[in-house]
């Protein structure tokens, strides 16, 4: 028995991995992207009762807040992460024609879903106030955002690093007290 790994199954980095992103459609990249947004909103309905920061409210009284808030709680999530995709998706592609791009809006949003997916799950740690949180998610975003722009829009290093750090620069001055910046 070969005790060898195949290589369809070995990790080879970050640009085979968003070259397999890029094969897939934008479909199951949106499905993807509001399922995490989804289990992101329940998280944070379920924060303050996992903390202990839950209110004084007993019975079947406590039972329906629960289920109201984790109602609003996940459509409000779901419009916010809906909001934030399209608005991260626009910021990225204004940077995307300054040098040039030739690609769709389409590829644009793909790159915006997989660098803000991680950013999406993990803010728990941020509210939890971990330290660096917030700068280790942004440089995720960064990273994430420049392996996007240079594999799916098929730009260079130099033009991915500008797209990457613009559009991380704005983001963390919208979002620079979760930062910590």
């Amino acid at each position: 028995m070969s005790t060898e790994t195949p290589s369809e199954t070995t990790f080879t980095g970050p640009r085979r991995v968003f070259q397999r992103l890029n094969e897939k459609s934008l479909r199951d990249d949106l499905v993807f992207y509001f399922a995490i947004v989804a289990v992101a909103s329940v998280l944070f309905m379920a924060l303050p009762l996992l903390t202990g920061k839950e209110p004084e409210i007993d019975g079947l009284h406590r039972l329906w807040f629960i289920a109201a808030g984790t109602l609003i709680t996940f459509v409000q999530g779901l419009i916010a992460g809906a909001v934030t995709l399209l608005a991260v998706s626009l910021v990225e592609h204004f940077f995307l024609l300054f040098v040039d791009v030739h690609r769709e809006f389409e590829q644009t949003m793909k790159s915006a879903v997989y660098a803000l997916a991680p950013l999406i799950l993990f803010s728990w740690a941020v509210l939890l106030q971990v330290p660096f949180a917030g700068l280790l998610l942004l440089a995720w975003f960064c990273l994430s955002t420049y392996f996007g722009v240079w594999i799916f829009h098929e730009k260079s290093k130099d033009r991915a690093v500008f797209v990457a750090l613009a559009t991380s620069l704005v983001l963390a001055y919208y979002l620079h007290r979760a930062v910590g910046i």
